[in-house]
């Protein structure tokens, strides 16, 4: 059968450039350089579109685009964006031609073709979902230290069963549905409520979980329905939940590596020795929960003229004054280690280069305002800083720690030269 939107298209150069003009930005911001071929179909599309044409030849060309920019990488919303955008032009313009015959079929065609991309989007989605499920499995294997965290392995697993159960709509082995019942769940429901002494990090894991199975049992309701769109929702929903499963714990981890690590003796702050070991573990969790982590060198400044003015003594205690102010700002999953001297490392779990500059600017800022009295004698200085996240990508390289704290070594470098008391961001 022949569709017409010809009522729509009788100036359809003003249309197209009107159609280019909202759209292109958003996809320049993913690939320019690749721009004009997306252009060229886009172009085929509207010629499509200016004359009947079957059904069939408007979606294919559609499916052959979306699998173009699903290997950009451009994301399900865009592209969902701009076929609505299309859709609601011609709708509005038959409606104005009062061709309303054609609304319906131009409506259910829509429909058709809007799912048939979901569906290409899903396909895709699955693919790489697994993979990166594969991906976090391993950094959790090459963990040296696993506590808590070996339970979110489980939920991985789970995850990658459920990705590959919509993908065949095979419901007769679907993965647990029950949250009490899945390997995370009898756990949680188990030992997890002895070792978790923090009973509102309890509940919150508690809820997250039992809410990602409540989207689980919505999957297996509708996955023979094929309404791909809903299905992405709905995934993109478990996936996130589970990642923020796997974040909780790693906190919690990071809580009882904290109290474990031998102390620096004159500042309580973490010992150097154990930099490397935390550094790594930090990398490969954050790279399993597809998160990212502020890392920062900071150095008291003018610290000489201290010990060479009031004498050692007053600068240990300056020393303890930072660590003091640093662990009032930080929580106790999150690290400051003594580097050297008056260097000290910080690590911030899930802590991205905003809020990081946040709570360290924070610190800056108490620091320098804080006088410590010493003898009768007040004592003022500031600290300089060096900070950047960090969002991994690949799997731990042994040469990685060095390479990334020569770059915060750098920042902080430049915050000296550039008057002290400030932070410098990678």
């Amino acid at each position: 059968m022949l569709l017409e939107c010809n009522a729509l298209l009788k100036d359809k150069d003003a249309f197209y450039e009107e159609f280019i003009s909202k759209h292109t930005t958003v996809i320049e911001l993913h690939h320019d350089s690749r721009v004009q071929k997306i252009l060229d179909y886009y172009a085929q599309i509207f010629e499509i579109l200016t004359a009947p044409f079957q059904s069939e030849t408007l979606i294919q060309k559609f499916e052959v685009l979306t699998e173009y920019k699903v290997s950009m990488e451009i994301p399900f919303a865009v592209m969902m964006n701009e076929v609505s955008w299309i859709k609601s032009k011609i709708v509005f313009n038959n409606i104005q031609a009062n061709k309303n015959s054609h609304i319906i079929k131009l409506l259910n065609l829509f429909e058709t073709l809007e799912n048939s991309i979901a569906r290409i989007y899903l396909l895709h989605y699955l693919k790489r979902l697994t993979s990166k499920n594969n991906i976090r499995r391993n950094s959790l294997s090459d963990l040296s230290e696993k506590n808590l965290i070996v339970h979110y392995e489980a939920h991985l697993i789970w995850l990658s069963n459920l990705a590959e159960h919509i993908k065949t709509k095979d419901k007769s082995k679907f993965p647990e549905l029950n949250h009490t019942l899945c390997a995370f769940g009898k756990w949680l429901h188990g030992d997890g409520k002895k070792t978790i002494q923090n009973n509102s990090k309890y509940k919150n894991l508690y809820a997250i979980h039992e809410k990602l199975h409540y989207y689980a049992q919505h999957i297996y309701d509708m996955i023979e329905d094929e309404e791909y769109k809903i299905l992405i929702t709905y995934l993109e929903k478990c996936e996130i939940i589970s990642l923020d499963i796997g974040t909780e714990l790693f906190l919690l981890d990071q809580i009882m590596i904290n109290k474990r690590i031998v102390k620096d003796s004159l500042t309580g702050s973490l010992n150097r020795h154990a930099l490397a070991d935390l550094f790594e573990s930090q990398y490969e969790l954050a790279l399993a929960t597809n998160s990212r982590f502020t890392l920062a060198m900071c150095d008291l400044d003018n610290f000489k003229d201290v010990n060479d003015t009031y004498g050692h003594l007053a600068g240990d205690q300056v020393l303890q004054l930072f660590v003091k102010i640093v662990k009032k700002h930080i929580r106790s999953s999150d690290m400051i280690i003594r580097y050297g001297g008056e260097e000290f490392v910080i690590m911030l779990p899930t802590i991205d280069k905003k809020k990081g500059f946040f709570i360290l600017d924070n610190i800056r800022e108490e620091f320098a305002q804080t006088e410590l009295l010493y003898h009768e004698q007040i004592i003022k200085t500031t600290v300089s800083m060096g900070m950047m996240d960090i969002e991994p990508e690949k799997l731990f390289n042994k040469g990685f720690t060095d390479e990334y704290l020569m770059i915060v070594d750098k920042n902080l470098y430049m915050a000296k030269e550039d008057g002290r008391n400030r932070i410098k961001v990678y």
